[in-house]
């Protein structure tokens, strides 16, 4: 007997709940498909052969490269042979698996099977020996989403009629695939958050070095300034001269054309307190400044 696909209506009730409540768990914004909850009641009827099928806010090549991953993971959840597990090991990817019409439409379509499975569990009467199979579907539905469907089966190695999934491993799948996606999430953020931490580190480090190269530079412009004040000091300080002349002109620049400040007469006391070439620069009693021809002072040696 061969599985068709078909939708979520009349899913049972604990598959519903059971992707809700993983979906709120995560954070996931997931999207059931046709989801028609079915009365409380409805929950002592089993329904077996239904697939997964639902609307996930995850691009297309993301999603399917996750799905890609749990194909290729060597174990399928959700259902055992052994008491005491609660998975089948030895799992392997395939391009095909029995049990399965063949998809005709868009998308990517994955298989998971193990061979040899001896009357695994949520499969209906699977007392026989044979190959448990999942298939995965992923199909493009926009710009930042994407529909996934899972099945699972159970085909006997006798040949005889499948026997089809209560849900369980469908779920447990869509479990596995959900945290994958958390995870990678949560890895990116992470990623983002150390990128923004190590530019910011980066940032700080250029602000510190510039602080040091300002200071160093401030350091050196406050030595300068401190020794031109000294000098300043030095030269405002002065020394004693007289004016040795008749009269001398007092002028407001070294040179004989500039303005004469006032007329200074012979002997008159002045401090020297710049020196060029050819002027000094004079401080008299008034403490008025001015300049006055170096020939026209007697400096004491």
């Amino acid at each position: 007997m061969m599985l068709s696909d078909r939708s979520n209506t009349q899913r049972h009730l604990f598959r519903d709940r059971h992707i809700i409540a993983r979906a709120l768990h995560l954070g996931l914004p997931i999207l059931i498909v046709a989801l028609g909850l079915a009365p409380l009641h409805a929950g002592k009827r089993q329904h077996w052969g239904e697939e997964l099928s639902v609307d996930m806010e995850v691009p297309f090549d993301r999603l399917t490269k996750i799905v890609q991953e749990v194909s290729e993971d060597a174990v399928i959840r959700g259902t055992w042979q052994y008491r005491g597990t609660t998975e089948l090991d030895a799992a392997t990817s395939s391009k095909t698996a029995p049990g399965f019409v063949p998809w005709k439409g868009q998308g990517v379509v994955l298989y998971k099977v193990r061979l040899g499975a001896l009357a695994p569990q949520h499969f209906y009467q699977s007392g026989d020996q044979g190959t448990v199979a999942v298939r995965y579907i992923v199909e493009p539905a926009g710009a930042n989403l994407a529909h996934l469907r899972i099945q699972a089966v159970f085909a006997p190695e006798d040949g005889h009629r499948l026997h089809p999934s209560d849900g369980a491993v469908e779920n447990a799948e869509f479990a596995e695939i959900s945290r994958k996606l958390e995870d990678r999430e949560d890895q990116e953020r992470k990623q983002r958050e150390d990128t923004v931490r190590k530019q910011q580190e980066i940032k700080t480090d250029d602000l510190r070095a510039q602080l040091e190269r300002d200071r160093a530079e401030l350091n050196v412009v406050t030595a300068k300034r401190q020794q031109l004040e000294r000098e300043l000091r030095d030269l405002e300080k002065g020394g004693p001269g007289r004016i040795r002349t008749a009269s001398a002109d007092l002028k407001a620049a070294p040179y004989n054309q500039s303005k004469t400040i006032r007329l200074l007469s012979r002997d008159e006391a002045v401090t020297v307190i710049e020196r060029t070439e050819n002027w000094y620069r004079v401080r008299i009693g008034s403490g008025e400044q001015g300049w006055v021809y170096r020939l026209m002072v007697e400096v004491p040696e």
